[in-house]
């Protein structure tokens, strides 16, 4: 996360989104210069505790593109899979 964070500074238009983003959302002045630090604190509990306290995991989709041959086993873990052809007929 923090890897893709630097790449979006590294044009004048990817800093001034991330400072407009610190504006409109009234976060602290050292969002920017902090940020990597705090990714980087997070342990695997923290980023679990977060994901059960946002994300509604009894309906949750997974989506998965590629070769059935090779996906399929490990698709199945998520739940029940199921098969959309990307090529128009």
């Amino acid at each position: 996360m923090s890897g893709v964070f630097s790449l979006g500074l590294a044009t004048q238009e990817g800093l001034a989104s991330q400072l407009s983003t610190v504006y409109l959302h009234e976060l602290p002045e050292d969002e920017l210069e902090t940020y990597h630090q705090r990714i980087r604190a997070l342990t695997a509990p923290d980023v679990l505790a977060a994901a059960r306290a946002y994300f509604d995991s009894a309906n949750a989709q997974v989506v998965v593109v590629g070769d059935r041959g090779q996906i399929a086993d490990q698709a199945g873990l998520f739940g029940q899979v199921a098969e959309y052809d990307a090529e128009p007929k």
